[in-house]
């Protein structure tokens, strides 16, 4: 297709912030948004003329004006879209995390890829330069075999005993800091190494939130005997922004990466790629990075130019799919059942 026809449902923080990158790709043409919110219709009505607004997500994806659509509604509503979505043949963009059950995920998955449609979910660290460069080293053994990883995750996202409003507040509706943060240091190892196979132990700690948990921590094996050590807490207030940290621990070597570079210690010179023995550092502004917009880090520009790219060029591979997704719902339910009956 020449133009790909796409409608953004929800218009909040990160509707606007994906309608801001999506609106510069060349092939795209901005042509609907879905809001309860007045306000933000009004907004539409007077800044975007061109733009069909809709109170009812629903009459959106029946309207035929949309070819795409991006869904950055409440995680507990991901469902009932994404499904209504593929049923009008529609495909898919849809935030994390993905929906609030693991049967929903994967049925969600089934569909899409029985009917051609393509989908994706906002897992943006998977189209991050630092963790690709990771990714690359890893398939290509610049450690060895790798038997242990540290995966951290950490912000000062809550730091008040002030009752929590919204959506976030409540672990049915996809709240707490396992969904909101642990979903992406969940889903980077499965990018990384592949689906998990087993959770030995989890924990989930409350530290200002009543309802949610604010620090999980889980025990996670992988094939080849591989294991995870995870750690998050959204209630680190030594963090003024948040921070993910991985260490890869190899046979030839190790990994240290986050979201400002990376680390390699090799026992041996590896000289294909150049790097030497011991420690070679490598901050994020010296690994190439082509994005043409920049907008809160150059991979939410990345993951949505795939997702357009690959309606526009009908093939489904995004970078991170609903079954990719559905894993590591799995993985999140499987913690929280694990720590149940600790």
């Amino acid at each position: 297709m020449d133009k790909v026809r796409v409608g953004i449902i929800g218009f909040g923080r990160m509707g606007l912030t994906h309608y801001s990158i999506i609106n510069t790709h060349p092939a795209v043409e901005m042509t609907a948004i879905a809001d309860t919110s007045s306000m933000m219709l009004n907004m539409i009505k007077k800044y975007l003329p061109n733009v069909k607004m809709f109170e009812d997500y629903k009459d959106l994806l029946k309207s035929g004006l949309v070819d795409a659509v991006i869904i950055c509604t409440p995680s507990i509503l991901h469902y009932e879209a994404c499904k209504l979505a593929g049923e009008n043949g529609i495909a898919v963009f849809c935030e994390k995390p993905f929906t609030t059950s693991p049967e929903q995920s994967l049925e969600l998955a089934n569909m899409f890829e029985q009917k051609g449609l393509v989908n994706q979910v906002g897992y943006v660290y998977r189209f991050d330069v630092v963790f690709n460069k990771v990714k690359e080293y890893l398939d290509q053994n610049l450690i060895g075999k790798v038997s242990h990883v540290n995966a951290q995750f950490l912000s000062a996202t809550i730091q008040s005993t002030k009752p929590a409003k919204g959506w976030r507040s409540k672990r049915e509706n996809g709240g707490g800091a396992t969904y909101e943060m642990g979903s992406h240091v969940f889903d980077l190892m499965n990018f990384f190494i592949g689906k998990q196979q087993k959770v030995y132990g989890s924990l989930l700690n409350q530290v200002y939130s009543e309802s949610v948990e604010d620090i999980c921590s889980a025990e996670v094996q992988y094939a080849d005997g591989i294991t995870c050590s995870f750690h998050v807490n959204w209630s680190d207030y030594t963090y003024r922004k948040p921070m993910l940290k991985l260490d890869f621990h190899g046979t030839k070597g190790k990994i240290q990466a986050d979201l400002y570079g990376l680390k390699v210690y090799l026992r041996d010179e590896n000289k294909e790629h150049g790097i030497p023995e011991g420690w070679t550092t490598t901050p994020m502004n010296m690994l190439p990075d082509p994005t043409p917009y920049y907008v809160r880090g150059t991979s939410f520009t990345n993951q949505l130019y795939a997702f357009a790219d690959a309606v526009k060029e009908s093939r489904n591979t995004t970078g991170c799919s609903f079954r990719a997704a559905s894993e590591t719902q799995e993985l999140i339910h499987t913690i929280f059942e694990n720590n149940e009956k600790q």
